[in-house]
């Protein structure tokens, strides 16, 4: 039996309501402005589905009580997965901010007081890390 028109969307609704936690439950959670200290290859969840990943560094700094022809640079890599698939970005201290895609908005900005100064040539140990302490902004 074929309902009248307005008694179709009615019985179209119920199924309709049913598919609303569903729907609800893919939606990313608003991303929250915080502050994270990170080590290398440690990872934090911003928002459901979303997270953030220290994976590198490059440091070729000029050593302390040296003398250099070329200052060097510092480099920091990091992964963003989201729903979207996984996104690359880099700060340092020439570029401490960057407003990854995935962030929508957001930003994510390097704690620069937090990055030591270059070590003194010779000290440097194969274990030694730079952690860093990243401050994100929801907009």
């Amino acid at each position: 039996m074929k309902l009248p028109r307005p008694f179709a969307a009615l019985a179209a609704a119920p199924a309709a309501l049913a598919l609303l936690p569903l729907l609800a439950g893919c939606a990313a959670a608003p991303l929250q402005d915080a502050m994270y200290p990170l080590r290398p290859e440690q990872s934090v969840t911003l928002a459901r589905g979303l997270v953030l990943t220290y994976d590198s560094y490059s440091d070729s700094r000029c050593p302390a009580n040296t003398r250099c022809v070329w200052a060097g640079r510092l480099i920091f890599r990091f992964l963003i997965e989201g729903p979207q698939g996984t996104e690359e970005f880099t700060l340092g201290p020439d570029r401490p901010t960057a407003a990854p895609a995935a962030l929508r908005g957001g930003h994510v900005a390097l704690d620069m007081s937090a990055i030591p100064p270059a070590r003194a040539a010779g000290t440097l140990k194969p274990n030694d890390v730079i952690p860093v302490t990243l401050k994100v902004t929801a907009r």
